[in-house]
């Protein structure tokens, strides 16, 4: 403790002497770590300070900050993790600091949506006949056949070229309540073909989930 009042009392007269105005931390973290932060003094009259004497400030700084602020970095994957700043400066009596964190916090939010996709007639008869239900994501299809069916050469083509179509589709489609930024390969989908099929339009229901960013700045 004496160690850390000595450092305080050598920092707080740095400071009034290079005249610093305030000093502003940027950081980001996430992932269950701390991201790479830096520290930038300022005077009065907006400027960035360099020095050997600033050097010695950031090093105390780069230690006190996480004794006075609480950084949110372990990720559950709902809650990504936190980007901002931490603005310094001396108290009015001058004898501490201050310090004001803003930041915004980043989540991912999955957001599940119904589609139809339009069939071709072999697709629709395939589909009709042979399969009870797909699922997959970018990767690839999961596909479960009725029993004791057998698939042809023409048909193992057909479910290879619906397959393609399918991957670009869930990749491409907009959905409705979507945020502004997707993550990328994040798609997933499912399909129960009894359920799913329209026969007169030749379509069938897809149920696709994507996750998006989504930025939380707090007051």
């Amino acid at each position: 403790m004496k160690t850390q009042t000595v450092e305080l009392e050598q920092s707080l007269k740095l400071w009034k002497k290079l005249m610093i105005d305030h000093c502003v931390m940027e950081f980001s973290c996430g992932g269950d770590s701390m991201n790479e932060f830096t520290f930038l003094f300022y005077d009065e009259n907006k400027n960035v300070l360099h020095s050997e004497d600033i050097t010695t400030l950031d090093n105390f700084f780069n230690e006190e900050v996480f004794d006075k602020v609480h950084f949110y970095e372990a990720s559950d994957g709902h809650y990504l993790g936190e980007f901002g700043t931490v603005h310094i400066e001396l108290n009015d009596e001058g004898d501490d600091f201050i310090y004001t964190k803003e930041v915004s916090s980043e989540y991912s939010e999955s957001v599940t949506e119904k589609f139809r996709f339009q069939l071709t007639d072999d697709e629709y008869d395939l589909l009709s006949e042979k399969i009870s239900d797909f699922n997959g994501d970018g990767s690839g299809l999961v596909v479960n056949y009725n029993l004791d069916c057998i698939i042809t050469d023409k048909e193992t083509k057909t479910m290879s070229d619906f397959e393609d179509k399918i991957l670009n589709f869930i990749v491409d489609v907009v959905f409705e309540h979507g945020f502004s930024e997707a993550q990328e390969e994040s798609e997933n989908f499912e399909c129960n073909v009894q359920d799913g099929l329209d026969e007169e339009n030749k379509t069938i229901e897809l149920i696709i989930s994507r996750s998006y960013y989504v930025i939380v700045t707090n007051d």
